[in-house]
């Protein structure tokens, strides 16, 4: 393992400085052995030297003791302090990509299995990543940077990278290391002078807020196409949009089945470069949380929909829904903001429903259900979006009290799939019960609209119903159905 060598190489040139005063000591003392006619002078010198070599090993094994260690405990790959001191010593940035490679479910592992063969799986499939890409691009320095998290550094050409990327996955995952199955994501970036930090928050990005949906590697997935924009550069310009309410809102019209009537909307943000492409939530998302400005990029949202809101005359009669980031709902600050901004506006709150899409349960689902009900005392609805998918939804369904739920695109693509309609017939019949009203979004066929009225759902989206607009189109889109 190229860590391991490397280790090695460091611990041989400390020997041989270690051992400089030993033998500048040995060399002394057999010159005071062997030396009969020395005079007071000649002794004091000897004496200093000595002392000058003692005093400099001391101090030399002190420092050298007190540096940090290069290698990992557990996995003897490089840990994360000395991959980023060293980084550009390991990779040109001429041809150098860094690959993360996670196992998603390592905390699941230690939890199941023990810490102890937590560890072992670590050290394992350690030595698998050097067998599999040191069989590819020669020797490749691997760092552990934290839980099931590993760095590798590989000099290539992109499809190389990426080709190697795919099928490590491809026969690694959902694979079994001692009998215990291993999930893992992968993503790969372009190294180009970035820094460290920026390199890791675009891996990330990739993998933890896509989870193999978007940007990420999996191996039923293909790479999407990356931003060619460097990251200080798009971080400094989603913090410009933010500040100049630049943010372009589209109205998706969403049909109640009952009334036959487009009275609620969907608030979708659109984000878009100079050159008037649309970037996508998976890029701009994870940065406005980096950069801390999720609550001004939420009242951003608000004022730019109040202002189209009246701007537009748009009816006061349909009701808007539009996601916050619970982080923001749940910070005191934001929420009196927030309140204030609709109150000054003349807003009527009970026409404004906010979203809520959480990937992970917050702890203390006690509180959250006391900060929401402050929403819910001040007049605004709740929803629960991407409702039946691998999220918090589900959990927080029997504590909170919400308005509206959004199922899944899942149920609306899999419809015709007997276990998802039984599912889907079943939460639909529930909510009803609870007073909840069912959203079915992405529909792209218009016959599919019977289906979900036969079920009981209350209101339907899509493509095929209506597409997103402009505030301006939304307008005479709504008058026009008057």
């Amino acid at each position: 393992m190229y860590s391991v060598v490397e280790d090695r190489r460091r611990k041989f040139l400390l020997a041989l400085r270690t051992s400089v005063p030993i033998i500048l000591l040995t060399v002394l003392l057999v010159i005071v052995t062997f030396e009969e006619d020395r005079t007071f002078l000649y002794d004091l010198f000897i004496l200093l030297l000595g002392l000058l070599a003692s005093v400099y090993f001391v101090f030399f094994m002190v420092f050298e003791n007190g540096q940090e260690k290069i290698l990992d405990d557990i996995t003897q790959t490089f840990n994360r302090k000395h991959f980023e001191k060293f980084l550009y010593r390991y990779l040109k940035p001429e041809n150098g990509y860094l690959a993360l490679i996670s196992i998603d479910n390592i905390k699941e592992i230690n939890d199941r299995y023990g810490i102890a063969n937590g560890d072992k799986v670590l050290k394992k499939f350690a030595l698998l990543l050097d067998h599999f890409f040191s069989k590819r691009f020669g020797s490749v320095p691997i760092a552990r940077i934290k839980a099931g998290d590993f760095l590798v550094g590989i000099h290539g050409q992109e499809e190389e990278v990426e080709k190697a990327l795919k099928e490590f996955l491809e026969n690694y995952d959902n694979s079994f290391i001692d009998n215990m199955e291993i999930k893992i994501f992968g993503s790969y970036e372009y190294i180009d002078h970035k820094s460290f930090q920026s390199l890791l928050d675009r891996l990330y990005e990739e993998i933890y807020y896509c989870k193999g949906k978007c940007k990420a590697l999996s191996k039923n997935d293909n790479v999407v196409k990356k931003r060619k924009v460097k990251g200080d550069d798009f971080e400094r310009f989603i913090a410009d949009m933010i500040a100049q309410r630049n943010l372009l809102l589209l109205y998706q019209p969403t049909l109640n089945l009952h009334t036959n009537r487009f009275d609620l909307a969907e608030i979708i943000v659109k984000l878009t470069d100079d050159e008037g492409n649309i970037i996508h939530p998976s890029q701009y998302i994870p940065v406005i949380n980096r950069l801390g400005l999720e609550n001004e990029f939420d009242l951003a949202l608000c004022e730019i929909l109040i202002d189209e809101i009246k701007k537009y005359g748009l009816l006061e009669d349909i009701y808007y829904s539009f996601n916050i980031s619970p982080y923001s709902v749940r910070n005191r600050r934001f929420s009196q903001r927030f309140f204030t901004l609709f109150k000054d506006a003349g807003i009527d709150p009970g026409k404004m429903v906010i979203e809520l899409y959480e990937s992970g349960i917050y702890k203390d689902v006690d509180f959250y259900e006391r900060i929401l009900s402050i929403y819910k005392k001040e007049g605004f609805l709740l929803a629960f979006d991407n409702f039946g998918a691998c999220n918090a939804s589900i959990e927080y369904i029997k504590r909170i009290d919400v308005d509206f739920v959004h199922f899944d695109k899942f149920f609306t693509k899999k419809i015709d799939d007997k276990r998802y309609g039984v599912l889907l017939h079943a939460w639909v019949s529930a909510f009803k019960k609870l007073g909840i009203k069912s959203v079915i979004k992405f529909i792209d066929d218009i016959n599919m609209v019977e289906k979900f009225r036969r079920i009981g759902v209350d209101y339907v989206q899509g493509f095929a119903i209506a597409k997103p607009m402009s505030a301006e189109e939304f307008g005479k889109f709504l008058r026009s159905m008057s």
